[in-house]
């Protein structure tokens, strides 16, 4: 067989291929529904030692909520809600907050953790709040670990490429690396769009929206609810990491079971990245505190 019919077999194989999945996420999509959706047991926050409660907060008429000032003074009243689970540095927890959205109530992020604490929709849902979930963020969720997939299975496959082999069995080798590399590219454009038609939605039904309205649509943007589940995830994971504040902050951003499957830090991008900012908000807050304290 030529070089310009085996190029020619693999286009059709991948068309093929390429059919075939995308015949299969339009019958997802037709039997999707908010009803009958099932989620992932793993999530940023990941969360398995959670109290199972409902979030309350005293006073729902705290919409204006802008300064600093005004989240320590938030966050010190869930941590003493909370304390007897663990107690957490309210400069801490405001450090994390700070890393996460800035104080930002409407940050809305590419993977759909939304608020100022960044609290991702199954991990607000199992803690008791009410969260936006059209159907679709779950075949957003799927599409993004047959991405991760396939990635997985080019760079398998890259690594037996080897002198050892003849060329062809290299050169079989190669065209599984770009098919592979291709099907994971798909399924990645696949969820991210499916991810931003999220973004810009739950947007949309909450930009203005009081908070006794958000109640009813979404209430990780109700920031004193926010805060208190934050705190109530920051304290149970601090528990099980005896207190180390590089991992709870790595907790919340990996997971709490990746930060105890790695022994530590998850050797994650994302994951290093967020617990540095983590910690350097911290130590600015600790430092303009000790010199408040000197005066």
């Amino acid at each position: 067989m030529s070089r310009q019919e085996n190029v020619k077999m693999r286009r059709e194989r991948i068309v093929l291929v390429l059919f075939f999945l995308f015949f299969l996420v339009g019958l997802n999509q037709v039997a999707g529904s908010e009803e009958n959706l099932n989620l992932p047991p793993e999530s940023k926050q990941d969360q398995t030692s959670a109290i199972n409660q409902k979030p309350e907060v005293d006073n729902l008429k705290q919409e204006e909520i802008t300064s600093e000032e005004e989240y320590l003074e938030l966050i010190r009243s869930s941590i003493e809600k909370y304390k007897e689970i663990y107690p957490l540095d309210p400069l801490f927890v405001l450090s994390l907050i700070k890393a996460e959205s800035n104080f930002g109530k409407y940050e809305i992020s590419s993977s759909g953790a939304a608020g100022p604490a960044q609290l991702m929709p199954f991990t607000a849902n199992e803690l008791g709040m009410k969260v936006f979930f059209p159907y679709y963020y779950q075949i957003a969720l799927d599409e993004r670990k047959m991405a991760v997939e396939y990635y997985r299975k080019a760079e398998e496959a890259a690594k037996r490429i080897s002198f050892k082999h003849t060329p062809e069995e290299n050169e079989k080798l190669s065209l599984q690396v770009k098919l592979y590399r291709e099907i994971g590219s798909w399924h990645e454009d696949q969820a991210n769009s499916l991810f931003w038609r999220y973004k810009e939605e739950l947007l949309s039904i909450v930009n203005g929206k009081t908070d006794e309205e958000l109640m009813d649509i979404d209430q990780r943007f109700i920031i004193p609810l926010a805060i208190d589940v934050c705190v109530r995830i920051l304290a149970n994971n601090a528990k099980r990491l005896n207190g180390d504040e590089r991992e709870i902050a790595s907790s919340y951003n990996a997971g709490l079971s990746a930060v105890i499957n790695a022994g530590g830090i998850p050797f994650i991008n994302q994951t290093v990245t967020f617990q540095n900012r983590v910690m350097r908000f911290y130590r600015e807050y600790l430092s303009k505190e000790n010199l408040s304290l000197e005066k």
